[in-house]
């Protein structure tokens, strides 16, 4: 069954993406900044509002996905007290000054989560060496990774995300500028469980015909 996964850049989004049906949402703060950690005060009324499956976005800044000390303590510190409150799994990445996969410091987080599901994110895309990175975050024991195949959109990127599919037991999420009138044609060309939209229209609140119009494209895939 094909899923629809909706990141939320605030509570108001979130609310309407529970509402429209979204099968999991990925909880974030800060659309300008393409996502960072929510407060655990927003987290905390979703999670009563809401009962499917939240994955939150762990990400103390916006920028580059390489991180001080201080920085990964925080990191740490988010995932343990979103744990408590109710999260379902996590999204984050961390990468070196050279565009590797960051071993020690995703180890660290990933220990942090007490085996949550945890979705490596779009740093992927800024790996210099995807096929090593495919193994090692195999190794590490992420569970997802979300990619647009190293594109701007899903749809261009195609290409990408099915070579990834074809080298990894990890689950390859299908993300960028994915929309309603686009998403019946990336299905047709990449198979995966669960596709990756905001369901912004404009502005950066999800709309909710959006979000319905994307789940009546899965169900006719």
């Amino acid at each position: 069954m094909k899923k629809l996964e909706i990141a939320c850049f605030n509570l108001s989004s979130a609310k309407i993406a529970a509402q429209a049906g979204a099968d999991r949402i990925e909880f974030c703060a800060d659309y300008s900044l393409g996502g960072i950690t929510p407060s655990k005060t927003d987290f905390s009324e979703l999670r009563a509002f809401y009962s499917g499956p939240i994955y939150v976005m762990i990400r103390p800044r916006g920028g580059n996905f390489v991180y001080t000390d201080t920085e990964l303590r925080q990191m740490q510190d988010d995932i343990t007290a979103l744990g408590k409150l109710g999260a379902d799994g996590f999204v984050f990445g961390a990468l070196t000054a050279d565009g590797q996969v960051d071993l020690v410091a995703n180890a660290q987080l990933l220990a942090a989560t007490a085996g949550l599901t945890c979705t490596f994110h779009r740093a992927f895309d800024s790996c210099i060496n995807q096929h090593e990175a495919l193994s090692q975050l195999e190794s590490l024991g992420f569970n997802n990774i979300l990619s647009s195949g190293r594109m701007k959109t899903a749809l261009e990127g195609i290409e990408n995300l099915r070579s990834a599919q074809k080298n990894t037991k990890l689950n390859i999420i299908a993300g960028g500028r994915i929309r309603s009138n686009t998403i019946g044609t990336l299905v047709k060309q990449f198979d995966t469980e669960f596709y990756h939209s905001s369901g912004i229209i404009s502005g950066d609140i999800a709309d909710s015909t959006e979000i319905t119009a994307l789940k009546k494209a899965l169900e006719l895939c």
